[in-house]
């Protein structure tokens, strides 16, 4: 997705997110947590029940799907519901010379998932190469690997989880 619409949209996918909170949290909401409870209890304790939503983006001149927001409720085995997050942050991209963000377990070329990237350095349904294709945009010197931990372009190793970036996969901005 390209820089642009990621700005306008990254903003108001809080606000859904905001929003979907209220509502798992609402009183409105017992009968369906109640129903989902009850569901978890006939599968025995093998199995777990999740109630998930997907935001989704849809480029229908390419026809696929980004997925910006994924959360839900979990844990319907007696205990209050919590909420959960299945969606990954943001990492910006350069890709034929543009800016491109999406989910950092996305391939921004295909939008198909290509997770750790340092370790799988080919997406395996486009072919995008880190370092070739695809350079990773490190603009804070947050560790792209852990998101806890610095790296510079003086410091490329984290050390926080020991993550070395290579300056051939990367740009810095």
């Amino acid at each position: 997705m390209d820089k642009k619409t990621f700005e306008i949209a990254d903003p108001i996918v809080d606000e859904i997110a905001d929003a979907v909170s209220a509502v798992l949290e609402s009183s409105g909401t017992a009968t369906l947590r109640s129903l989902l409870g009850k569901l978890n209890n006939a599968m025995g304790d093998r199995y777990g029940v999740s109630l998930v939503l997907n935001v989704d983006v849809f480029d229908r001149e390419k026809e696929r799907c980004l997925p910006l927001l994924q959360t839900g409720m979990s844990g319907f085995d007696g205990d209050k519901p919590y909420q959960t997050w299945g969606d990954s942050t943001p990492q910006r991209y350069i890709v034929s010379g543009e800016m491109l963000v999406v989910p950092h377990d996305r391939c921004p070329r295909c939008w198909e998932i290509w997770d750790f990237k340092f370790k799988h350095e080919s997406c395996t349904h486009c072919g995008a190469t880190l370092g070739e294709e695809v350079k990773l945009l490190l603009d804070t010197d947050v560790c792209p690997n852990c998101e806890e931990g610095t790296v510079s372009i003086t410091n490329p190793e984290c050390g926080k989880c020991g993550c070395r970036v290579d300056p051939s996969k990367v740009t810095w901005g």
